[in-house]
Parts: C-alpha cells; sequence; structure tokens
C-alpha cells in the first residue's frame, strides 16, 4: 500500500505533520441504514472464521501498568445495554485544573478495555497534561469497557453505543465527583473504538459533537469481508456500516489518523473519499500497533482540545 496523493479529489492533504482542520457532521439519525430506497443487492458473505484477526490485539489478560500522570477515577455501573453485567469505567482529569470540564468520550480497540488508553502502552492523559500545561483549555478523558461488542446492537442482546450514550454519559453528567459537562463532547477510538466513535459521532450530530478524533477505524468496505466478531449477519452489516453514511459527517470536525500499512488503509482512504468537506487525514508509516497510536496521540489531542474550546 502506498500512502494516499494529497491532491486526491475527496482527501484532505495527507501528510501528518501538516494535518488540515476539516469540518464534519450529522443530523441525528435514527439508525445507519443505507438512504437509497434501491434494494440491495443480493451479496453471500465468505466464511472468514479461519481468517486471521486482522483487527485485534493480543488480549490483555494481567493488570495493566497504568502511567504516571493525572490520577485515574474509576467505578463501574450495572449497564441494562450491556445485559446487565458490571461495566466498568476510568475518568482522567488533568492535574492543577478545577471546575467543571467538558469530556472526550474513549473507545477502546478490540480486546482491550476501559484502561487500555491510560496504560503505559499508550499514556493519553499524560499527552493531555502536556497539552494543558501548554497553556491550552483543559478537558478531561473518559472511556468505559464495551467488552468485544463493536458499538452497534448484536445478536445476544448488548449494545455498547447504547451503553455509552444511554447510561454513561448521563452517569458522567451527574457524579458530582467528576464535574463534567456532556453538553457538548469529543469522541475519541482506535481501531474497533475508532468505527464506533464514527458510528456514534453520526448517532448524535452536530452540535452534540464537538469533534471526532480516530486512529485505524475498523472499517470494512466489502460485505463479503467482514468478520463475524465485527457483524452477526449481512443484515447486520447493511444496517450498521458507515459506508454509505459519510454525508451525516457534513458539520463536525474529524480527524482520522492511519499508518500507510495498516490493513484497513485502503479501506478507510475509500470511506473519507466520500466524505464532503473532506476529513483532516494523516497518515505516515506504520502499522496496527501501539506504537503507531501513541506517536499521533499529541495531534490527536491538539484536534479535540481545540475544537471543544471553540
Amino acid at each position: 500500500m502506498h500512502p494516499a496523493d494529497p491532491t486526491e479529489p475527496g482527501l484532505g492533504r495527507v501528510t501528518r505533520r501538516s494535518v488540515l482542520a476539516g469540518g464534519i457532521g450529522a443530523a441525528l439519525i435514527g439508525g445507519l441504514a443505507a438512504c437509497s430506497g434501491e434494494e440491495p443487492t443480493k451479496v453471500e458473505p465468505r466464511k472468514l472464521e479461519t481468517r486471521a484477526a486482522d483487527d485485534e490485539l493480543p488480549s490483555e489478560t494481567s493488570p495493566q501498568t497504568i502511567a504516571s500522570g493525572p490520577p485515574l477515577v474509576t467505578g463501574s455501573f450495572v449497564s441494562a445495554k450491556m445485559g446487565g453485567r458490571q461495566t466498568r469505567w476510568a475518568v482522567a482529569r488533568p492535574s492543577g485544573v478545577s471546575g467543571r470540564l467538558p469530556v472526550v468520550v474513549v473507545l477502546h480497540a478490540l480486546n482491550t478495555n476501559e484502561k487500555s488508553i491510560f496504560s503505559s502502552k499508550l499514556e493519553m492523559q499524560n499527552v493531555l497534561q502536556k497539552y494543558v500545561d501548554a497553556g491550552n483549555a483543559p478537558f478531561a478523558l473518559a472511556a468505559a469497557d464495551a467488552a468485544r461488542n463493536y458499538y452497534h446492537p448484536r445478536v445476544d442482546g448488548t449494545d455498547a453505543a447504547a451503553m455509552i450514550l444511554d447510561e454513561f454519559l448521563p452517569m458522567l453528567a451527574s457524579n458530582p465527583q467528576l464535574d463534567l459537562s456532556t453538553e457538548r463532547i469529543g469522541l475519541f477510538g482506535w481501531s474497533m473504538g475508532g468505527y464506533g466513535a464514527l458510528r456514534l459521532a453520526a448517532l448524535l450530530g452536530a452540535p452534540r459533537v464537538a469533534a471526532v478524533a480516530v486512529c485505524s477505524p475498523a472499517l470494512w468496505a466489502d460485505p463479503r469481508n467482514y468478520p463475524p466478531r465485527a457483524f452477526d449477519s449481512l443484515e447486520d452489516y447493511q444496517a450498521n456500516s458507515l459506508f454509505g453514511q459519510q454525508a451525516a459527517f457534513a458539520k463536525i470536525p474529524l480527524l482520522i489518523s492511519i499508518g500507510s500499512s495498516d490493513q484497513f488503509f485502503t479501506y478507510t482512504r475509500q470511506w473519507a473519499a466520500g466524505l464532503h468537506p473532506p476529513a483532516a487525514f494523516g497518515t505516515s508509516a506504520g502499522g496496527h500497533t501501539n506504537r503507531y497510536w501513541r506517536s499521533v496521540l499529541p495531534e490527536q489531542v491538539e484536534f479535540l482540545g481545540r475544537n471543544l474550546a471553540r
């Protein structure tokens, strides 16, 4: 794969060091089914159960080492949207800051959890602290454990997107210890969570969503090529795929970062080409790895903070 041509129609300039601030947004949509009234072409999905897990990180089975920096506030709630299970959450506020803060909701990747973004592998809270210490407007980070749900309704009755919207956000707003405002939020996600952040942005729309920043979003353009872990059936894919939904992002600022050797690069570039106006699209050498995601976090935090402060 090769980095996208900066002059290609539908994409912003593609150097990570000169990211454009594209404006994107959405009116509230009741679902993500295709807007066309035409009958969909019958497609038989391929059998992919034996295919390598191309969007997965190794399962995190041991306690994570949380990097030093702003302390985490953690807790849990019983989530009806997640089948009645205890759902853990974590919040980081920058140190040295008081008062009510806006929040960026973090949606995690497959086989990770609510603490992964704060672990020594990524340290998003330390990137945020440096951003605030440089004199920029502060905000908080908040994540909830979505398990392997993929942020849409599944046949097992769980729906992590509904958990975020109907349970987690109200909890954040009503918890006096956290002192957070959710009237206007940012969204951040990587891999599975990148897809999830885009889907939630489309559901909420502007002005509720101030900005979205995603890394390596798990997107499949080919309806024969999605894995069962992401969608339960062809009908599920057709109802929840983001392809064909780019018009929902016309007024929400959006930054997409993806390594040029990432397995989702082609699909992500194809999806971004349908955005009008174009998103900020940043790429450089790198793959579907923590190393790449950590390298772009400063730009992601700056993009989210700048748009939240408007």
